[in-house]
């Protein structure tokens, strides 16, 4: 029933999608989510972690643990910006919830020139959800918008949006599509009328909508883990075309650095960012230079994510998470291995035991993998020789007691011949 729903959901998203139409409001929905994949040039939708709701709806499936992050920045012209997010992953399904907000202030003047202080805020609430068959993943969020702009005017949107993932190559490779705000439905309130009707469906409406697809690679080089991605993005509020690719590596086993640039998207030079990982906490931050119509500025964003333990399925775990030591852990066991191996491969002896035959391939070698050491050879035989011992003092007693016996049976018939002899001599008397 849960997939029917989900697919049905798709299939709408789909539809609306391809109706047409230009959207021109909610700006912050355009906005990119996410420090890490921020600081790799806003690609993300086949790369996990935190974003959900603007990279690609099943982006809990491409993590391998559940999580909690948060995230704070601040945007050029002012605007600051803050989220929260979480997900929880299960073998054959998911969920999210996210929160994000951002406001800019600003001073306000009448034509008599006073002035005073307003603002205006945007605030995103978004819940998804999917199921998940072996590879492959699909899911749905919904978005609840609300535009607050001073206190004059209010704008408020629902829209749905969907999402596919695929995995290939043990985790190696993820693809990725969606379509973002397919169906919506958005209206406004003000102070001269408390609800006026805007659109229903899309149409010519205020939300903006957009697709995209992608491809991530996770892999090591040497003993570096690294992740290379690359989206392509349709926006239809500008009719343009956007291509994001950015890369990770980590050069020590906690520590990460990150580039991209989002091509296509004239205001911003590139991306740059770092990201700290101890234990299961990870701080990432990321700085964007934008270039205005005749100046310059800075955008940045820093956040906090929390693993929370525990693994969805058995599956290769993303490579940017796995330390130095794990690598040379590995390496380490590999030659240890061939060492024993090599002190295993043994001349066959045999060892006479009375009438018994042990081979030398018989003897049960104990490979102890925590101390990383097995029995020696002189330690294997040290039994068979206390065992021959025994065995040869056992057959010296044995002889001991045939000649005692031997010795008593002759004093035996001694005296058994005496008595003969003392009758004879009374019969004569």
């Amino acid at each position: 029933m849960i997939q029917k729903i989900v697919l049905s959901i798709i299939l709408t998203c789909v539809l609306a999608f391809a109706g047409g139409g230009r959207g021109y409001g909610f700006l912050m929905l355009d906005e990119p989510i996410g420090v890490r994949k921020i600081s790799m040039g806003s690609v993300g939708t086949a790369l996990g972690g935190d974003g959900f709701r603007y990279y690609n709806p099943v982006a809990p499936f491409f993590s391998a643990h559940p999580y909690t992050a948060v995230e704070f920045g601040r945007m050029p012209g002012g605007v600051n910006k803050g989220g929260f997010e979480s997900a929880l992953i299960f073998p054959t399904s998911f969920a999210a919830v996210g929160f994000y907000s951002s406001s800019v202030d600003f001073e306000t003047r009448d034509e008599k020139g006073f002035g005073s202080a307003a603002s205006s805020s945007t605030t995103i609430g978004s819940i998804g959800a999917g199921f998940i068959r072996d590879r492959l993943a699909v899911g749905v969020s919904a978005q609840m918008v609300q535009d607050r702009i001073w206190i004059v005017e209010t704008y408020n949107a629902v829209t749905l949006s969907a999402g596919i993932g695929y995995t290939l190559f043990d985790g190696k490779l993820n693809l990725g599509a969606a379509g973002f705000h397919g169906f919506a439905n958005s209206w406004q309130n003000s102070k001269s009328s408390s609800s006026s009707p805007v659109s229903v469906g899309w149409g010519d409406e205020l939300v903006p909508r957009f697709a995209r697809a992608g491809a991530a690679w996770m892999d090591t080089i040497k003993t570096f883990p690294f992740t290379a991605a690359a989206d392509i993005v349709y926006r239809d509020d500008s009719e343009t075309i956007s291509v994001p690719v950015g890369a990770e590596v980590w050069v020590l086993p906690s520590i990460a650095l990150r580039i991209g640039k989002r091509f296509g998207w004239e205001s911003e030079i590139f991306s740059l960012g770092i990201g700290f990982n101890v234990d299961r906490i990870s701080f990432d931050a990321a700085f964007v230079p934008s270039a205005l119509v005749d100046d310059y500025d800075l955008k940045w964003s820093m956040g906090l994510s929390y693993n929370l333990g525990g693994r969805r399925r058995d599956r290769t775990p993303e490579p940017s998470k796995v330390s130095q030591e794990e690598f040379d852990r590995q390496d380490e066991v590999e030659d240890k291995h061939q060492q024993l191996q090599e002190e295993l491969n043994l001349d066959e002896r045999k060892i006479d035991i009375g009438d018994e035959v042990l081979d030398d391939d018989k003897i049960e070698v104990v490979v102890i993998d925590d101390e990383d050491s097995i029995e020696t050879e002189e330690e294997q035989r040290q039994p068979l020789q206390e065992e021959i011992k025994a065995a040869e003092e056992e057959s010296v007693a044995v002889d001991e007691v045939i000649v005692t016996g031997d010795e008593d049976s002759e004093g035996d018939e001694d005296e058994q011949s005496h008595p003969q002899e003392e009758t004879g001599l009374d019969e004569q008397e």
